[in-house]
Protein backbone atom coordinates (compact mmCIF):
# COMPACT_ATOMS: atom_id res chain seq x y z
CA UNK A 1 0.00 0.00 0.00
CA UNK A 2 1.38 3.37 -0.98
CA UNK A 3 0.45 6.40 1.11
CA UNK A 4 1.16 9.74 -0.53
CA UNK A 5 2.12 12.56 1.82
CA UNK A 6 0.66 15.94 0.83
CA UNK A 7 1.86 17.76 3.95
CA UNK A 8 3.24 16.49 7.24
CA UNK A 9 -0.35 15.96 8.46
CA UNK A 10 -2.32 15.37 5.22
CA UNK A 11 -2.20 12.09 3.31
CA UNK A 12 -3.72 10.34 0.29
CA UNK A 13 -4.50 6.65 0.66
CA UNK A 14 -5.38 4.21 -2.12
CA UNK A 15 -8.84 2.79 -2.69
CA UNK A 16 -9.62 -0.37 -0.78
CA UNK A 17 -10.98 -1.89 2.40
CA UNK A 18 -9.77 -0.73 5.79
CA UNK A 19 -10.62 -1.19 9.44
CA UNK A 20 -11.44 2.24 10.88
CA UNK A 21 -10.96 2.70 14.63
CA UNK A 22 -8.31 2.34 17.32
CA UNK A 23 -5.53 0.23 15.80
CA UNK A 24 -4.75 -1.30 19.21
CA UNK A 25 -7.89 -3.42 18.82
CA UNK A 26 -6.80 -4.69 15.39
CA UNK A 27 -3.03 -5.14 15.56
CA UNK A 28 -1.82 -8.44 17.00
CA UNK A 29 0.01 -8.20 20.35
CA UNK A 30 3.34 -9.31 18.88
CA UNK A 31 3.10 -6.58 16.22
CA UNK A 32 2.01 -3.71 18.49
CA UNK A 33 5.43 -2.55 19.79
CA UNK A 34 7.16 -2.90 16.39
CA UNK A 35 4.35 -0.77 14.90
CA UNK A 36 4.67 1.89 17.60
CA UNK A 37 8.45 1.96 17.21
CA UNK A 38 8.14 2.38 13.43
CA UNK A 39 6.30 5.70 13.80
CA UNK A 40 7.52 7.06 17.14
CA UNK A 41 4.28 6.03 18.86
CA UNK A 42 2.26 7.68 16.07
CA UNK A 43 3.91 11.05 16.58
CA UNK A 44 4.46 10.42 12.86
CA UNK A 45 1.01 9.35 11.59
CA UNK A 46 2.22 6.47 9.41
CA UNK A 47 3.59 3.26 10.87
CA UNK A 48 4.43 -0.06 9.29
CA UNK A 49 4.32 -3.66 10.43
CA UNK A 50 4.41 -6.90 8.47
CA UNK A 51 4.47 -5.01 5.18
CA UNK A 52 1.27 -3.09 6.03
CA UNK A 53 1.18 0.67 6.44
CA UNK A 54 -1.12 1.94 9.17
CA UNK A 55 -2.22 5.56 9.46
CA UNK A 56 -3.50 6.90 12.80
CA UNK A 57 -4.04 10.23 14.51
CA UNK A 58 -4.21 10.94 18.21
CA UNK A 59 -7.58 11.84 19.68
CA UNK A 60 -7.93 15.25 21.34
CA UNK A 61 -9.09 13.85 24.69
CA UNK A 62 -7.35 10.46 24.76
CA UNK A 63 -9.26 7.28 25.52
CA UNK A 64 -13.02 7.01 25.48
CA UNK A 65 -15.77 6.65 22.91
CA UNK A 66 -16.09 8.89 19.87
CA UNK A 67 -18.69 9.11 17.10
CA UNK A 68 -18.52 9.83 13.41
CA UNK A 69 -21.03 12.11 11.68
CA UNK A 70 -23.37 9.13 11.21
CA UNK A 71 -23.52 8.22 14.91
CA UNK A 72 -21.20 5.18 14.64
CA UNK A 73 -19.26 4.78 17.90
CA UNK A 74 -15.56 3.96 18.10
CA UNK A 75 -14.02 2.75 21.34
CA UNK A 76 -10.53 4.11 21.98
CA UNK A 77 -8.00 2.63 24.40
CA UNK A 78 -4.68 3.81 22.89
CA UNK A 79 -5.68 7.43 22.24
CA UNK A 80 -5.68 6.76 18.49
CA UNK A 81 -8.10 6.43 15.60
CA UNK A 82 -6.86 5.33 12.23
CA UNK A 83 -6.99 2.94 9.31
CA UNK A 84 -5.56 -0.58 9.12
CA UNK A 85 -5.66 -2.28 5.71
CA UNK A 86 -8.25 -5.06 5.75
CA UNK A 87 -5.58 -7.51 4.53
CA UNK A 88 -3.85 -7.36 7.90
CA UNK A 89 -4.71 -10.49 9.90
CA UNK A 90 -6.13 -8.71 12.96
CA UNK A 91 -9.60 -8.55 14.41
CA UNK A 92 -12.40 -5.99 14.28
CA UNK A 93 -13.75 -5.17 17.74
CA UNK A 94 -14.66 -2.36 20.14
CA UNK A 95 -16.65 -0.48 17.53
CA UNK A 96 -14.02 -0.61 14.80
CA UNK A 97 -15.72 -0.61 11.41
CA UNK A 98 -14.82 -2.22 8.12
CA UNK A 99 -15.00 0.57 5.52
CA UNK A 100 -14.38 0.57 1.80
CA UNK A 101 -13.25 3.44 -0.40
CA UNK A 102 -13.83 3.08 -4.15
CA UNK A 103 -11.17 5.61 -5.08
CA UNK A 104 -8.14 7.22 -3.45
CA UNK A 105 -9.03 9.48 -0.53
CA UNK A 106 -7.48 12.06 1.78
CA UNK A 107 -6.94 11.80 5.53
CA UNK A 108 -6.00 14.59 7.91
CA UNK A 109 -6.37 15.82 11.47
CA UNK A 110 -7.53 19.34 12.33
CA UNK A 111 -7.49 20.18 16.06
CA UNK A 112 -8.97 16.84 17.08
CA UNK A 113 -11.34 16.52 14.13
CA UNK A 114 -10.20 13.43 12.23
CA UNK A 115 -10.97 13.06 8.53
CA UNK A 116 -10.78 9.70 6.75
CA UNK A 117 -12.18 10.34 3.30
CA UNK A 118 -15.88 11.07 3.81
CA UNK A 119 -15.78 9.85 7.44
CA UNK A 120 -15.38 12.56 10.09
CA UNK A 121 -14.77 11.79 13.76
CA UNK A 122 -14.78 14.80 16.10
CA UNK A 123 -12.63 14.05 19.14
CA UNK A 124 -12.59 17.70 20.25
CA UNK A 125 -16.20 17.96 21.36
CA UNK A 126 -17.38 19.96 24.32
CA UNK A 127 -19.06 17.91 27.05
Amino acid sequence: MNIQTITNQRFVLPAGKYVLGDPCYVIQDEDWMPLLNSCDYFNQPIGEVGGFKILAFGTKHGDGCYQDQHGNEFGVDAGLIGLVPAGYRGQTSHGNKLVEFSSQFECWEDDGVLHFGDRIIDTNFEE
